[in-house]
């Protein structure tokens, strides 16, 4: 369902958002904010889990700190892992990244757990994902109409996104937004898990969401897409052969699932098709999920252009391309980095002795060390908050992902 402005209402919100934040660097410049605020394990509701037990929900909310802004956009991330695994803190990275740049980022938790996967079985872990995401946006609503805005948000600018099973389920809540849409095996038990909204979090508000980011997610019908649809950021690798990025069944755990979902590239072609705005970054190879390894920068730097150009109402910003020609690391040649988000030091294990650089989005060497073979210690605290890239040269050439975050 969409909000219908009046002509007064919408230059009067542009305004505001121009002379407060946009074209001041908000929004599109990393480390805007030096510090951010987090709140842990904010319960936003409870639900029946996989193994039928009830599941209390939490939150992790991060937030830039010392910001006076009373009104900001959110963006609500929903974590990878099949349905099966995962946490929400798998989020924090990219939710600590959004804080700095000015957003209220939100890491959610939903249910998880094992299930032999079918048709039905798999549609239902889906389903899960949705009424949870959908109960964590309720919450967020309520605590500014019942609650004082204890976060300093805006309830008429929230963004849903996800990875992999994350981004999946922010597909689902974002289109799949009519009864008539509901797949055949959710239908008979639909009513007892509370209809479309579902039972997680809050009743009586909107879990309605501006845009969608969909870091190697599928759709189940791209013709739950319909023109005045809300825009999309998909990102996905053309051999993905845990998600497929075209039209084509879906596994989970290995398994076939008897499902045909379409990836993000024929969701783009749908969104092409009518006339929904989209930014659609494509990757070559067979990874899932790869590029926030091999090209970390690039691949988060799309995402955040498009988030900026939707909560400041700009004609989106795709960075003028499609297409990624950046050819992922083999498995085989993966440099191990850890931990990750990393705050001061770093430790690299390296097969052999090489030239190591950390380069910033522009390319440039930051940091240059020759370092033997074996576990290597980096003090990497002089780097500002954000995401780089490392790279050993030696007989074999690899790159990593560092994010670093305090």
């Amino acid at each position: 369902m969409k909000k219908v402005l009046t002509t007064t209402v919408v230059l009067i919100i542009a305004a505001t958002l121009s002379a407060q934040e946009c074209g001041t660097g908000r929004y599109s410049t990393y480390n805007y904010f030096p510090q951010i605020d987090s709140i842990p394990g904010v319960v936003f509701g409870t639900n029946t889990g996989v193994d039928g037990s009830s599941q209390t929900l939490r939150m992790d909310i991060y937030a830039p700190a010392g910001d006076p802004l009373q009104a900001r956009p959110v963006v609500v991330l929903a974590f990878g892992g099949s349905f099966v695994t995962g946490s929400r803190a798998n989020m924090a990275g990219m939710c600590g990244l959004l804080a700095r740049m000015g957003y209220v980022a939100v890491a959610i938790d939903y249910r998880v757990g094992f299930f032999f996967p079918n048709a039905s079985t798999t549609m239902h872990a889906v389903q899960r994902c949705v009424h949870d995401l959908k109960g964590s946006i309720r919450y967020l609503r309520k605590t500014v109409a019942e609650d004082g805005n204890p976060y300093n948000i805006d309830p008429d600018r929230i963004i849903v996104g996800g990875v992999s099973a994350g981004a999946i389920g922010a597909l689902h809540l974002t289109y799949m937004n009519e009864a008539s849409e509901l797949p055949a095996p959710l239908v008979a038990d639909s009513a007892a898990l509370g209809g479309m909204e579902g039972l997680s979090g809050p009743l009586g508000y909107s879990s309605d969401v501006i845009a969608c980011v969909s870091m190697s997610g599928a759709l189940m019908d791209t013709t739950w897409i319909h023109p005045g649809d809300q825009p999309l950021c998909g990102i996905h690798e053309t051999g993905d052969g845990v998600v497929p990025c075209y039209t084509e069944q879906a596994y989970a755990l290995g398994f076939p699932t008897g499902i045909i979902v379409s990836g993000d590239h024929d969701i783009h072609v749908r969104m092409e098709n009518i006339g929904v705005p989209n930014c659609y970054l494509e990757y070559p190879g067979t990874g899932h999920v790869g590029y926030l390894d091999y090209d970390p920068v690039n691949s988060l730097n799309f995402v955040f252009q498009f988030l900026a150009s939707v909560v400041c109402d700009e004609v989106l910003d795709c960075h003028g391309a499609t297409v990624a020609v950046n050819e992922p690391t083999p498995a085989s040649d993966a440099l191990l980095l850890y931990p990750m988000p990393a705050s001061n030091t770093l430790t690299m294990d390296l097969p052999e002795a090489a030239l190591v650089r950390i380069m910033d989005g522009q390319g440039r060497s930051l940091l240059e060390r020759i370092l033997p073979a074996g576990q290597n210690t980096l003090n990497v605290a002089t780097l500002p908050n954000g995401i780089y890239l490392v790279r050993t040269e030696g007989p074999v050439v690899r790159t990593a992902r560092l994010v670093i975050t305090r």
